[in-house]
């Protein structure tokens, strides 16, 4: 699929990906799928590994899985997506293609390795959220994977390590969305548009600009000093890489400072 770029959404959950996906997908040129779960995505990850694998012995076989390989890879999504595929003719105008999976940083090098094979090096919005608002909204959450916030905090400070890593290993690929900075910004359609849209090399239309409006006034707006014990808040201070990465990442962008 020529001129098509890979586009993900990612990050810890509760951090903001479904606005951002819904904020990308205001524009024309950007079509991504909804969440797919992660368990999914290796399976996918691994299949398409053993068809490389196989498809190789025979030359001829292997030109033609890699000239139909996109089309395989991005039509694999939309079916895969809780939701389904996104809208038929907006996708075939696209020239950003993608879902959105939170954590799928850890399958970063699957991916890179993936589309490297067909020539396409993927773009990716990590979003990001101070951890005492992530474990606040994970707790609202009658699904909520964590039994313990030391569990969380183990699974936070890993998926910023990814991100660093990523941001090392792809560089110019990667864009944060910073969920704090966006609460504090003045100016939210100037702050989405350098974030999400110029890194993409587009410019957003009148009509995007009036539906990200609409989405950002129905967001709903919480704070993480509800819901939190003594001993969460103090895990939560005091484990040395999220502390590190709350003072440079989102102390600055807090009315209140939460640690």
């Amino acid at each position: 699929m020529d001129g098509v770029t890979p586009l993900f959404v990612l990050g810890m959950g509760r951090s903001g990906t479904t606005n951002a996906l819904r904020v990308l997908n205001t524009h024309p040129e950007i079509m991504l799928d909804g969440e797919i779960s992660l368990s999914i995505l290796s399976k996918l990850m691994a299949l398409l590994e053993a068809a490389d694998r196989s498809f190789e012995k025979n030359e001829a076989r292997n030109d033609g899985w890699l000239a139909r390989k996109s089309e395989y890879i991005y039509s694999s999504f939309g079916h895969l997506a809780k939701a389904g595929p996104g809208r038929p003719r907006k996708r075939s105008r696209a020239r950003f293609l993608g879902h959105k999976s939170p954590q799928l940083e850890n399958l970063f090098d699957q991916y890179e390795a993936q589309f490297a094979t067909v020539g396409a090096a993927p773009r990716y919005v990590y979003c990001a959220r101070n951890a005492f608002d992530c474990w606040t909204s994970y707790k609202t959450m009658p699904w909520n994977p964590y039994k313990s916030v030391g569990a969380f905090l183990n699974h936070y400070a890993a998926s910023y390590a990814a991100l660093d890593r990523m941001l090392e290993r792809a560089p110019g690929r990667v864009s944060v969305m910073n969920l704090d900075a966006l609460i504090a910004s003045r100016d939210p359609i100037a702050f989405y548009r350098a974030t999400l849209f110029e890194p993409l090399g587009l410019n957003l239309p009148a009509r995007s600009i009036e539906a990200i409006a609409d989405i950002h006034s129905a967001k709903e707006r919480t704070s993480a000093a509800r819901d939190l014990d003594a001993a969460e808040r103090a895990a939560i201070e005091n484990h040395p890489a999220v502390r590190e990465r709350h003072a440079a990442m989102f102390a600055p962008h807090l009315r209140r400072e939460t640690a």
